[in-house]
């Protein structure tokens, strides 16, 4: 289990790998401090928004008009009439730029997307569902699969319940992006990289042989829920910085990579398995290149955000077969401990 036996080969790799990492951090950064939303003080848009409320929302009787005749779905997702004029005037704009052959930029910190009933970003939305389906599996596989008696059985179901709480939120602001949709949102995304630097710390300081070391337990959950705590309190009560909730982010999904990838490359030659692992962290954390490679959706539906939520799926059952194949390896470990007693 030595260094000596593993430094040679996989330490290649691991520079590798943290340089690609190192990358995308700068490129995010960097995005972050050049990226805007141009479309909404456009003239044009701005005359057309104006116009529309004028003549649509400029009286009780037009407001009672527009609600009558406004469709249920459209209700329900909380299309009201300001943001329909919003929505119509988007459209108008991009129609306009297009005719002089001008770059079309984001509106309201979004691309221009095409709704689909009412849903403001259909493909994000599609796949945040499938992403929360993916966690679902991994919580039936984890439950058919291994024993309660294995040690990382719990901190399985709960990495599995925040996600898929996470995705949920996902799913209702790709929906509708209202402001407390997208609070919630923020707040459980960063709950999930949180959640997977808790269970790296977890599998490699807590199991001990058959069981979990409860003050290690104790002391992880004190210092992460602290971290969670305040993060949440920053954002909703002193000021919602984008820009500090992606380092916050990053810093959080740096700490998971290096853990999982030491330990993975640490152990690979006893658990070959944890080939799986590693290609999990590593691959998700390329994928934020399609963050930073931003561009105007396909068919005014596909942007690289929802590729990037397409992505993780199969990522999500990649990790799934790491997980099962590692708690197998310590159930099986541990019946060998029971016998040699």
């Amino acid at each position: 289990m030595g260094l000596t036996q593993t430094s040679s080969s996989p330490a290649q790799p691991l520079r590798l790998a943290t340089e690609v990492m190192l990358r995308v951090v700068l490129l995010v950064f960097h995005l972050s401090l050049v990226q805007g939303s141009v479309g909404d003080r456009l003239p044009v848009y701005k005359n057309t928004v104006r116009s529309c409320l004028n003549l649509e929302c400029g009286s009780s009787a037009k407001l009672e008009e527009f609600s009558r005749n406004r469709q249920l779905h459209l209700s329900l997702l909380g299309w009201d009439c300001q943001s329909e004029c919003q929505y119509k005037s988007m459209w108008k704009t991009v129609e306009h730029l297009n005719r002089d052959e001008k770059p079309i930029p984001q509106f309201h910190g979004k691309w221009p997307f095409i709704r689909v009933f009412g849903i403001q970003e259909p493909a994000s939305t599609v796949f945040s569902i499938g992403n929360g389906l993916a966690q679902v599996y991994f919580l039936r596989q984890l439950r058919r699969t291994v024993p309660h008696t294995v040690p990382m059985y719990y901190p399985g179901h709960f990495q599995c319940l925040v996600a898929i709480n996470a995705w949920i939120w996902s799913t209702a602001f790709h929906a509708r992006d209202l402001a407390w949709t997208e609070k919630l949102d923020y707040y459980c995304a960063y709950s999930i990289v949180l959640c997977s630097l808790v269970t790296s710390l977890v599998r490699v300081l807590a199991v001990r042989n058959d069981s979990l070391d409860k003050r290690i337990i104790a002391g992880i959950a004190i210092v992460i829920g602290y971290v969670y705590c305040k993060h949440v309190y920053y954002l909703h009560y002193v000021h919602f910085d984008y820009a500090y909730n992606m380092r916050m982010n990053i810093t959080t999904a740096i700490l998971s990579f290096i853990v999982w990838v030491l330990w993975s490359l640490w152990n690979i030659r006893r658990q070959p398995y944890l080939w799986k692992a590693i290609v999990c962290v590593v691959t998700i954390n390329l994928c934020i290149l399609l963050e930073v490679l931003d561009f105007p959706p396909v068919w005014w539906t596909f942007d690289a955000h929802s590729i990037w939520h397409a992505s993780t799926i199969p990522i999500t059952f990649l990790w799934t077969s790491f997980f099962m194949d590692d708690c197998l390896y310590l159930h099986n470990a541990r019946e060998k401990l029971l016998k040699s007693v």
